[in-house]
């Protein structure tokens, strides 16, 4: 996504939301924090600048803890976006919650050294132990 508009919103629509931009990164969180902020064993993140991101409906109820910030929808619980305050200009979406999720495709995976063992997976997609950025790689260059 590069320039375009796309658009998303929770389970119950109560939040909704508009990106226009271009993708940061996109990619699968395997880590421990994630899992259990969504009850899923992956999940899937497109990375945007801060400003790309405009609330047209509702705002997102927020959850501080360990130096990040996760936002969700209050009234039916869906998880929309993950900040941290080591990337202050950037906010994760999870994927899922975008009105046409096609429009992204993962391009790695990330803490990848906490994913579940049982879920296989079969792609070529690169792997990070820990968060690609904070191991020294240029999201962009995915």
């Amino acid at each position: 996504m590069s320039g375009k508009i796309a658009s998303g919103n929770c389970l119950c629509g109560n939040i909704q939301y508009q990106i226009e931009g271009e993708t940061v990164w996109s990619g699968y969180c395997h880590c421990k924090s994630c899992r259990r902020m969504t009850g899923s064993v992956v999940t899937n993140w497109l990375g945007i600048k801060d400003a790309d991101l405009v609330f047209t409906r509702g705002e997102p109820a927020k959850y501080k803890a360990a130096g990040v910030t996760r936002g969700f929808c209050p009234n039916c619980g869906s998880s929309l976006t993950y900040e941290a305050i080591h990337f202050p200009e950037y906010i994760q979406v999870h994927i899922g919650t975008l009105d046409d999720p096609n429009a992204i495709t993962p391009q790695a995976h990330v803490h990848f050294a906490e994913k579940i063992e049982w879920f296989d997976l079969d792609d070529q997609l690169p792997r990070f132990d820990g968060s690609a950025a904070a191991e020294g790689n240029d999201w962009k260059k995915f």
